[in-house]
């Protein structure tokens, strides 16, 4: 992999630049101060600031688009405005990250949304989905998207909408209608908006990059561009969908606030942010975020790899000429089902506290086997209407917090199996990050179940870094040296401690009762299920 805009790297900018990251969570906002070319916050404000959401029918998830932007420019405000010129740097560039696939659809002449923003997790267009599987096989489309036919993805969301939703009909006959996910709506404010368009001016930059842009459903893999053979299946015109772009050039600059006139020049999905933030250049090497969801990342370099094991293939990072692509596995449930299991067996203590006392006080691990599926599963099932399942001969409280913990463990492990498989290479180490990375439980018992070597990284902000990366990388930017960037210095590290035939037993157990999440609903039906 070539990497030529590091010639360009200008060392005595980056000595007196500070470079912003505006990080969106599915939960949260937060906005990073970098001092360039390093792994130095100089000042950050979040993520205290909850988004709400909403969950008011049956698999609906939402988010309201207005509260995503005013927490921004609080976060912004409280970071740059009392600084002002800190210790001689100045602010040179930011970088936009956010969660992926979610999406929402607004007026380009008024700037209003036209609905919520459909989270990823969102599983109202099951229906549409099981319609497109009645004609097309799962994986018909991979070696176009990359992607398998599942709610996960923006494009059925959009499906959804132009099928279910007034205002978004009315505004796409009429032509004001722009789809985007949730980096494009940011970018699109804060680079203007609505400003101009009366006089027929540009307004906001209505772009997304390759990265986010990959988990649409949309967009081409071979060529970086939208399908026109996509578009037509579902019904959706190019002209209502942001213009793609690499993860690393300048998009734009904000239009009012402190950070007037300086340039966002990266954006870059959450997860490929913290590929970046990891230092993950070469092909192989893994990484996981596990947090309220989660996902695994294996760089497969400057060649896709198709997989048959169930796995997506994305753009890893997209920062020169060519992309490098990764397989990716997102994780159904990570930390949202340690919180539900909290909520479900009333312990209310500290999570982190609780979980490692939970750990330690369980004495059989095989007596019991929990799967959170309350959205269904994700990778490398692929079954949205799967039930979660608890297995147990007898338990008690402490118990069934373990098996949610170990169920983020399997998860994961399942995902680096079906990697090794794909490429037909060892992986003998993960990098995690993500708050359950904090986890010292979590973080042993994925060892023993990857039987490979667990490095917990000493940043805690790898998605704010890699955001942060990319935007300094940029040209006529050039304050951030990206491949010169030596790997972070690990905190911790686990090593698998699990005999041979224990292991086999709890893969066993667990696929044994994968398959009983398929059986449920075969058997009685999802509806009947709950």
């Amino acid at each position: 992999m070539s990497y030529p805009r590091s010639d360009l790297f200008n060392d005595s900018k980056a000595n007196s630049s500070l470079v912003g990251s505006i990080v969106v969570k599915t939960d949260s906002v937060s906005f990073y101060s970098f001092k360039a070319n390093s792994t130095y916050v100089v000042k950050s404000h979040g993520p205290m600031l909850l988004l709400r959401q909403t969950d008011d029918q049956e698999g609906c998830v939402e988010q309201e688009p207005m509260e995503i932007l005013e927490t921004i420019n609080k976060c912004i405000n409280k970071v740059v405005v009392p600084s002002g010129n800190t210790i001689g740097l100045k602010m040179v560039a930011v970088g936009v990250t956010s969660h992926r696939s979610s999406m929402l659809a607004w007026d380009r002449w008024t700037g209003h949304p036209l609905c919520n923003v459909i989270m990823r997790s969102d599983n109202r267009a099951t229906e549409i989905v099981n319609e497109y599987l009645q004609i097309y096989d799962k994986y018909k489309f991979q070696t176009v998207c990359g992607l398998p036919l599942s709610p996960l993805f923006s494009a059925f969301k959009i499906k959804w909408l132009l099928n279910n939703n007034t205002k978004v009909q009315v505004a796409y006959e009429q032509g004001r209608c722009y789809f985007g996910t949730v980096d494009t709506w940011i970018v699109w404010n804060l680079t203007g908006g609505t400003k101009g368009c009366i006089y027929l001016l540009s307004g906001g930059v209505f772009a997304t990059d390759s990265s986010n842009a990959s988990n649409t459903f949309l967009m081409n893999i071979n060529t970086l561009q939208w399908d026109p053979k996509l578009l037509k299946m579902f019904g959706i015109s190019q002209s209502s969908l942001p213009e793609i772009r690499s993860s690393s050039q300048i998009y734009g600059k904000f239009a009012d606030g402190p950070l007037k006139n300086i340039p966002i020049s990266g954006v870059i999905g959450n997860r490929q942010a913290a590929l970046v933030g990891h230092r993950c250049f070469r092909r192989g090497i893994t990484k996981a975020t596990l947090d309220e969801g989660g996902s695994v990342f294996t760089v497969t370099g400057e060649n896709k790899v198709f997989s048959k094991n169930g796995l997506l293939t994305t753009i890893g990072y997209h920062i020169d000429t060519r992309p490098v692509y990764a397989l990716e596995g997102p994780i159904t449930s990570g930390g949202a089902g340690i919180e539900w299991m909290e909520h479900i067996t009333r312990l209310k203590t500290n999570k982190i506290t609780h979980c490692l006392k939970a750990g330690k006080r369980i004495n059989n691990p095989n007596s019991i086997c929990y799967i959170h599926a309350i959205n269904g599963l994700y990778a490398p099932h692929w079954r949205p209407e799967a039930l979660g399942v608890l297995v147990a001969d007898e338990f008690n409280a402490e118990d069934m917090l373990r098996a949610a913990m170990e169920s983020v463990s399997f998860q994961t492990a399942e995902i680096l199996k079906a990697a090794t498989m794909d490429l037909k290479i060892p992986i003998d180490r993960i990098k995690v990050d993500g708050y359950l990375a904090d986890n010292k439980f979590i973080m042993e018992s994925l060892a023993d179940f990857i039987n490979a070597k667990v490095e917990v990284a000493m940043c805690k902000e790898m998605t704010a870094l890699g955001a942060a990366m990319v935007a300094g990388y940029a040209p006529e930017v050039n304050v951030w040296n990206v491949m010169c960037m030596a790997e972070d210095v690990s905190i911790a590290n686990y090593k698998p401690t699990l005999k041979p035939d224990e292991l086999k037993k709890r893969w066993f157990d667990w696929n044994r009762n994968i398959n009983r999440c398929y059986n449920l609903v075969d058997t009685i039906g999802r509806s009947e299920a709950r």
